[in-house]
């Protein structure tokens, strides 16, 4: 329970020898005031009065008014003593509101009259209301007490089933902050609503972590953060926006009153959440996913209006300030892990996959990373624009040709960091094809995996960063790679058939020509097996690529099949070539 005992001092004060002198000196004024305060019948009476007998009626209107004060002060005893905290038993435990809403309003008034009249007694009499005003400001207390907590969950003022609570709430601020009780007000008040605002707080899973996060595991962490994120946005709209739309309505009369009360209620709540992505950060964890950081930036950036609306008050600059913080750490972690993954994709010297001719796990975990942090372009560019990660990394040692501009300076945009990000990976393929034992499955290599970068960037954000002029330029390296794939691969073999296959060879020529055919596309054949392509669009492509001299060898064939003489030459037919080819990129459909 709270504090309940009040101070004469909080109640107006006036002396019978102040009154006296009032009487005096301002005989006209009071006359004035009694009539218009206390009763309507008054004004008329005294205006009636002629000049020659305005002190009788002053005299007459004073005594007036002193018997409707008296009523006034009558009526107010009754109803406070009524409900005197100390009279009766059931006033304890009973509250007027809840048990007549008229009740209430009408205790209230009385007050309000009580306050009035107070300014107009003479010492006795003052005594005498002043005691009845601690009494009625007791009962308020309770009552206010009593309210706030019927509800322990955040008060929406505009939903009907709070609205009745929160006008009783304010219709009793009111009362008590003219009377002289803002203190005791706002003391009940913050007690009663930051209990609430913490239980809020503690039930979304924001606590306390600080002395125990070295202790936690990188799972524990990430569990953590995973709360935190699924708690901020409930926390911001829902517990610290209701809360301080409720105090703008309860205290409408004070704004003094309602930044008390809402500091109160809300700051370590408030801290307890902003701080949170400071206190992770800070954990010296060596282990940080970028993108749980990145979506710590966004719940705080996305809410940052509602943010600075909601903690506008002077006495909550600091919570603004730890959510600035947090903002500044995030920033450049953020910043120092982008810088780097640039490193990381420069030196990555992995073989845990096999070159093969397929895609390289470098590839496949660069595009997958680039291709989230797409889906975080603008953040991105908040981020870069105000802490620009240091890009100082010089270029590979083996880069490849036609680079694009790289010098030292920091990059602007996040469009440029993904573009020199890929072109980083685009080279570090190169050097990977290079250990290739043959060349055209270096090709295929590289024309696997620049289809499948190019690929990952249209179906992405990544094609509003890096736009249709970068996707046709790589599409035409691509090209180029299957063409030399083509030219290597099976050149050799398209070189065995004579320029003409119609023409006139003798029997050892077309011995020689079949000799030469099967063994190159033998030897061709084999080394394709150990061959990967993952696209199957690609596959397709290819398989046409190596059946396009197959009609040149069907005329051959046509045109030198039948033995010369008694000779017999083993020979493949171009079904076999047609069968052979289709089973080495699709072996799935091969009977």
């Amino acid at each position: 329970m709270y504090p309940l005992v009040a101070d004469k001092s909080r109640c107006p004060n006036r002396g019978e020898e102040v009154q006296k002198s009032r009487m005096t000196r301002h005989g006209k004024k009071l006359f004035g005031l009694c009539s218009k305060m206390l009763s309507p019948l008054v004004s008329p009476i005294c205006s009636n009065s002629s000049s020659s007998s305005e002190v009788a009626s002053v005299i007459h209107c004073q005594r007036f008014s002193e018997s409707m004060i008296d009523r006034s002060l009558q009526s107010a005893a009754e109803i406070i003593t009524k409900w005197s905290i100390e009279s009766l038993a059931y006033a304890e435990v009973t509250s007027m509101f809840n048990q007549s809403k008229e009740e209430g309003l009408r205790f209230i008034r009385c007050v309000n009259e009580l306050q009035k009249v107070m300014y107009l007694l003479a010492s006795e009499k003052l005594e005498y209301s002043q005691s009845l005003m601690q009494i009625a400001m007791k009962r308020l207390q309770v009552e206010f007490y009593r309210i706030l907590s019927v509800k322990r969950e955040p008060m929406d003022v505009e939903s009907s089933l709070d609205r009745v609570l929160v006008a009783d709430l304010r219709a009793i601020a009111v009362c008590m902050i003219s009377s002289g009780y803002a203190k005791e007000c706002a003391e009940i008040y913050g007690n009663v609503r930051k209990s609430v605002v913490d239980e809020a707080i503690y039930r979304l899973g924001i606590v306390k972590i600080s002395s125990q996060i070295r202790k936690m595991d990188s799972e524990a962490v990430d569990f953590r953060i995973k709360e935190w994120l699924e708690a901020v946005n409930t926390a911001i709209t829902t517990i610290f926006n209701a809360e301080r739309e409720l105090c703008d309505f309860v205290f409408a009369i004070s704004e003094s009153v309602s930044e008390s009360c809402f500091t109160k209620a809300c700051k370590d709540g408030a801290m307890l959440l902003f701080a949170f992505p400071e206190v992770i950060l800070k954990s010296k964890k060596s282990q940080k996913n970028v993108f749980y950081l990145l979506d710590m930036f966004t719940a705080i950036i996305e809410n940052w209006q509602r943010i600075e609306s909601i903690f506008s008050f002077e006495s909550t600059e600091l919570i603004r300030s730890q959510a600035i913080a947090s903002l500044s750490v995030l920033t450049g972690s953020i910043s120092t892990m982008l810088s780097d993954y640039e490193s990381f994709v420069q030196n990555d010297s992995s073989n845990s996959l096999s070159v093969d001719g397929g895609i390289h796990t470098l590839a496949l975990r660069s595009m997958d990373c680039l291709s989230l942090l797409a889906e975080y372009r603008k953040i991105l560019n908040i981020i870069f624009s105000w802490w620009p990660p240091p890009w100082k990394s010089s270029l590979p040692a083996d880069s490849c040709s036609n680079t694009p501009d790289s010098d030292s300076s920091p990059v602007s945009s996040v469009s440029s960091y993904m573009e020199r990000i890929i072109f980083i990976l685009l080279c570090k393929l190169d050097s990977k094809a290079r250990q290739c034992d043959d060349i055209s499955l270096s090709y295929l290599f590289l024309a696997n995996n620049i289809r499948f970068i190019v690929w990952q960037v249209q179906s992405s954000k990544l094609h509003h960063l890096l736009g249709d002029e970068w996707i046709a330029k790589h599409k035409a390296k691509g090209k180029q790679y299957i063409d030399n794939y083509e030219r290597l691969a099976w050149g050799k073999v398209i070189s065995t058939l004579p320029a003409n296959p119609m023409a006139a060879l003798t029997t050892a020529e077309v011995a020689e020509v079949y000799d030469n055919f099967s063994s190159s596309f033998k030897e061709a054949y084999q080394k394709q097996r150990s061959s990967i392509i993952p696209d199957p669009k690609l596959r397709f492509e290819i398989l046409a690529i190596a059946k396009s001299w197959l009609p040149k060898y069907r005329e051959f064939y046509h045109a030198h099949r039948f033995p010369v003489g008694q000779e017999v030459i083993a020979r493949l037919t171009p079904e076999d070539v047609d069968n052979y080819l289709s089973y080495l990129f699709f072996p799935q459909t091969d009977g």
